[in-house]
């Protein structure tokens, strides 16, 4: 289990080597929705007769997070 584990860790660290840029902007990304998500405090979701309430922060960090992914990848595969 732990040589899994540790091989596994070693495969994301060789891709955030290999994409510094992508890694990056996802990080700053996801901290940025974070930080907006906290500001904002909860979202209710609604669907087949039940609700919960989800913190702001995780969906806004998710989102951020695939914004940066998106940008930080521009930044590392420039086309032309």
């Amino acid at each position: 289990m732990k040589q899994r584990i540790s091989s596994r860790a070693q495969k994301v660290a060789a891709a955030a080597k290999a994409r510094p840029a992508e890694t990056r902007w996802s990080v700053i990304g996801a901290a940025a929705g974070a930080l907006m998500g906290l500001l904002i405090g909860g979202v209710g979701i609604a669907a087949m007769g039940g609700a919960a309430g989800v913190p702001a922060a995780v969906i806004l960090a998710l989102v951020g997070g695939i914004i940066g992914n998106r940008y930080g990848i521009s930044k590392d595969r420039p086309v032309g």
